[in-house]
């Protein structure tokens, strides 16, 4: 064989575990399966159409990330938003997104600083067309910018969980009819990107964490309110 000859390494096709796994959690996070509700190995299966073992892993691995609660001899119940886990996901957002910004503000090419616009911009229209989805994905993107400019696979891979967390969250109080909590991201994001292009670290880190907690104040604002509509009700 030529020495100079060489073969790609081939992509593994993504197992019936990790399918499962994927599909069961968008369901839970777009909030098709509600808290409290129970997931029946059975019934997963058939709908997926696959056996219960791709499933029983899927939901294990799910439960080792917070999005299932396994309760002895009866199963695995889709897990409870309490404004406890808002409460704690945000002290650690906070925690580790104020560092991000800490360590790579100032180190930005004009490139990424442009891209990092083109975002803001796109969540804006999103927002003014009532795409929340889309307004959502924008902002997560928005902050993944200073993650990946960090470099660190194991803040990314711990920020990837606490953000899907969010997104469930978010998705649980829009449903719940608070539509106006978006607009508290409005306009934040753009005074982080002008501090930033600025490379004035600690006012970016300053508003950063000031865009944090009014938002965990806002969510849990609003979790609060339906917890009492449903107990009146």
């Amino acid at each position: 064989m030529s020495s100079d000859m060489a073969l790609n390494r081939l992509e593994k096709p993504q197992s019936l575990d990790e399918q499962a796994y994927e599909q069961i959690k968008e369901a839970i996070i777009n909030c098709v399966f509600n808290p409290g509700d129970f997931l029946a190995e059975v019934r997963l299966a058939e709908e997926l159409g696959i056996s219960k073992t791709p499933i029983r892993k899927a939901m294990a691995r799910l439960h080792q990330e917070g999005f299932l609660d396994n309760v002895p001899y009866r199963g695995y119940f889709v897990a409870d938003i309490s404004i406890e886990d808002i409460t704690e996901i945000y002290t650690l957002r906070e925690i580790l997104e104020c560092h991000l910004v800490c360590e790579t503000t100032g180190y930005f090419s004009q490139v990424e600083l442009n891209e990092m616009a083109a975002l803001v911009v796109d969540a804006e229209a999103a927002l003014n067309h009532g795409d929340n989805a889309a307004f959502v994905r924008y902002n997560r993107e928005f902050h993944h910018c200073f993650s990946r400019k960090c470099g660190s696979q194991r803040i990314e891979d711990v920020l990837k969980n606490l953000e899907e967390h969010v997104r469930r969250i978010i998705m649980y109080v829009l449903r719940e009819g608070h539509t106006d909590l978006l607009d508290f991201q409005r306009d934040d994001h753009g005074l982080i990107l002008q501090a930033v292009s600025a490379k004035d670290t600690e006012r970016a880190q300053m508003l950063m964490r000031s865009h944090l907690r009014t938002f965990s104040k806002a969510l849990i604002d609003r979790k609060s309110l339906s917890l009492t509509e449903t107990t009146n009700n």
